[in-house]
């Protein structure tokens, strides 16, 4: 049994790639495994400022939109003429405004209102974002990066983590300085900003801009994963595994690659079979095992077959049955409920709520 443990974490090993310096070149080979790029932005951006100008360019471009929709963009032009907080836009409209970066002249001019009069830090952002993204040009990038900076100083979550990230990267004269962004990525994950959690957690698993401390750095992981961030889930079930900043725990690291493997991902399949091969009792677990092999086999790429196949068969050796009898299902979960989490504005008080997967809670007790 040591034999086939030994050679189920080799597999994981050089399957996942995991190192603390992964580095972008690695994302390609990680989708192949059903993962996510690491670097995939998973915090939601939508709010009452690019929301304004996303319903500005639907107009533009002759796109119908709703009453709800339309009194919105009404509402919000009459709060930047009386110098009060913007409107909440309608669900419908923030999920197709997540993301965007203002674009349309029109829209800018009314949004720029609310940074010159009343200073919102959450439009200082938006504004900033796209100038430094030359959505208007070349020449206004430095004062986009300095709006982004004023609205990182006024506590906006979102600016804090892009200045850090911008910071970190060297992507500000030239200077790489992780010490400087890893302090602003801290203060967004305060908030709850789930990519600063995750951001934070790699910088302190592999003391970049300070100690290493791996104890912290899966307190960052666990929290991200709370919220539903997937990549966060994997790195935290690594460590567990290990006992790196936490202590061995196989019924956790099952667990957590269950939730994985149950969303369809192949690597989570591999990483549940992993977990109960070390567990206890790992021919109590024999199906179970078996079917989390057979699914990465049959669902992954030529790389994992070729590296799962053999694995199979070492276990199947061991093992008192080839495989599970048909129409075998592993042990159901039940499903946790979707998480809301919501963070503040500062400036306006409105709550910005978003709806993730849990996948750490144990909703089976």
């Amino acid at each position: 049994m040591r034999k086939i443990l030994t050679a189920c974490m080799g597999v994981l090993l050089a399957t996942a790639g995991l190192a603390s310096d992964v580095v972008s070149s690695t994302n390609q080979k990680l989708s192949t495994l059903g993962l996510p790029p690491i670097d995939r932005i998973e915090q939601p951006r939508a709010n009452c400022h690019n929301a304004f100008d996303y319903l500005y360019l639907e107009g533009k471009r002759g796109k119908t939109l709703s009453e709800a929709e339309m009194q919105f963009g009404r509402e919000y032009e009459a709060a930047r003429a009386s110098n009060a907080p913007c409107p909440t836009p309608p669900d419908s409209l923030r999920a197709r405004a997540n993301h965007h970066v203002i674009e349309t002249e029109d829209a800018m001019s009314v949004i720029a209102g609310f940074v010159s009069n009343q200073k919102d830090p959450v439009a200082m952002f938006e504004v900033g974002l796209a100038f430094f993204n030359s959505k208007f040009g070349q020449e206004p990038v430095q004062e986009g990066y300095n709006l982004i900076k004023q609205a990182a100083e006024l506590g906006e979550a979102e600016a804090l983590y892009t200045q850090g990230v911008l910071i970190a990267r060297g992507q500000i004269d030239d200077r790489v300085d992780l010490k400087t962004g890893l302090s602003l990525i801290e203060r967004a994950a305060t908030s709850g900003h789930v990519d600063a959690l995750f951001a934070a957690g790699n910088f302190y698993r592999g003391g970049q801009g300070t100690k290493k401390d791996p104890k912290k750095a899966f307190g960052f992981f666990r929290q991200a994963a709370e919220r539903g961030h997937f990549y966060a889930t994997f790195v935290a079930w690594d460590m567990i595994n290990n006992g790196e900043g936490t202590k061995q725990d196989f019924d956790l690291a099952y667990r957590l690659s269950r939730h994985l493997a149950a969303d369809g991902h192949v690597y989570g399949a591999v990483m549940a079979a992993s977990s109960l091969l070390q567990s206890k009792d790992p021919m109590k677990h024999q199906d179970e095992i078996l079917h989390w092999l057979d699914f990465a086999i049959a669902n992954g790429d030529a790389d994992v077959r070729n590296k799962m196949i053999p694995l199979r068969q070492q276990v199947k050796d061991v093992f008192t049955r080839p495989a599970p009898p048909a129409g075998y299902q592993p042990r159901a979960f039940k499903a946790c409920p979707m998480k809301r989490t919501c963070t503040v504005n500062h400036y306006s008080g409105l709550q910005s709520c978003t709806t993730a997967k849990d996948y750490w809670s144990d909703c089976d007790g």
